[in-house]
């Protein structure tokens, strides 16, 4: 829609099949740009899967706390959490299809000597051997550890469900130990039992993170699943 920008007549907007454009005094015309028609291209449509797939990924880890931390510190100042989570992830996640783990945390993390989660009734379990001895770690300074993560469900039970749901986990903290195995535990209470209880298909994808005395992030390890 065009509209008048001056007693004298002049106007910007689009009227008709052509587009009015002021740049300082002058007035530009040029032809309107004609409307796209959805593309059919099988990469396009799985590339813009990927891009709806990984920013709604990348919202559920900038909306933890603890992982959003983790990116402000190794962040420049440049760009926000939330662009610095969606690039890394985008560039380190194939296709939807992919199975391996998601990478959704800064730069490389420590590597865990063995892991496993198991998915209780109403919890989740990490279980780690140890931690790395040759790691940068100082448990004079970190002093507890904390599984985070996101926790995909799909498949739901009741179809009045969204197919997918992306839900940011948490456990409790434990003390920090270079030698002896540990337990983490992510209890799920409330709303998210409930989104824990209606879907078939589940998924966790997590990272260790060691804190100092004010609960701060200092390291992370590599993802596990």
């Amino acid at each position: 829609m065009a509209r008048f920008i001056s007693s004298i007549g002049q106007i910007t907007g689009k009227l008709g099949g052509v587009v009015f454009k002021r740049r300082g005094n002058k007035i530009y015309v040029s032809k309107a740009p004609g409307h796209l028609k959805p593309t059919k291209d099988p990469a396009t449509i799985l590339k813009r899967k990927k891009f709806a797939w990984v920013g709604r990924f990348a919202s559920a880890v900038n909306s933890s706390p603890l992982l959003k931390a983790l990116w402000n510190s190794a962040s420049s100042g440049s760009h926000s959490a939330f662009n610095g989570i969606f690039k890394q992830v985008f560039n380190t996640y194939p296709s939807v299809d992919y199975p391996g783990p998601i990478v959704f945390t800064p730069a490389s993390g420590f590597q865990l000597p063995a892991s496993s989660v198991v998915f209780g009734k109403s919890s989740l379990f990490i279980e780690i051997s140890s931690l790395p001895c040759d790691s940068d770690i100082n448990p004079d300074i970190e002093l507890s550890i904390i599984a985070a993560g996101i926790m995909i469900f799909s498949d739901p039970v009741n179809e009045s469900h969204p197919e997918e749901f992306f839900l940011p986990v948490q456990s409790d903290k434990v003390p920090v130990s270079l030698n002896d195995p540990s337990v983490l535990i992510i209890p799920l209470t409330g709303r998210d039992l409930c989104i824990y209880e209606s879907y078939r298909t589940k998924k966790a994808y997590l990272t260790l993170i060691t804190l100092d005395a004010s609960g701060n992030p200092v390291h992370h390890s590599v993802i596990i699943s």
